[in-house]
């Protein structure tokens, strides 16, 4: 079976795909959402500082001078723990309609990684695909109480 659309059809389309990006737009902007999103976010992250790993994979080990000081010293041996002062950083703000990810400046050295300084890359705020249903559920919501959603 061949459907054929005529330029009608595929102007009311594109109408109606605008109209949704727009719904969509409206829906992300929302500070409920941003919230719901930012906190599930930090939650996500206190997680894998918890567990010592990101995204099903650990964090590269410490050095052994390092492990070392943090044994004698009667810290966890799991990298980014050791006072709990990260881990208690970590936040979010919605500054102008905006999500934004906080915590100690050194977060962003762990995140991104800085080799010249010897800090290898240790993610700390990720998304897992499990946080995808819940952002996506979050949407809906959001659509529904802005009724762009029936």
């Amino acid at each position: 079976m061949l459907l054929k659309l005529k330029p009608a059809d595929i102007a009311g389309l594109s109408r109606n795909l605008e109209e949704f990006r727009r719904q969509i737009t409206t829906a992300t902007r929302d500070p409920r959402f941003l919230n719901s999103v930012g906190a599930l976010l930090v939650s996500r992250g206190k997680q894998n500082l918890e567990d010592g790993a990101a995204g099903g994979k650990a964090y590269v080990t410490l050095k052994p001078a390092t492990r070392r000081d943090k044994q004698r010293r009667g810290y966890s041996l799991k990298p980014l723990q050791r006072t709990g002062l990260m881990r208690r950083s970590l936040g979010h703000e919605i500054p102008g309609g905006e999500l934004q990810l906080t915590g100690i400046d050194i977060i962003k050295h762990h995140q991104y990684g800085a080799p010249r300084a010897g800090i290898p890359k240790r993610e700390i705020y990720t998304i897992e695909n499990d946080d995808i249903q819940d952002i996506q559920g979050f949407l809906e919501r959001s659509l529904k109480r802005n009724a762009l959603l029936q």
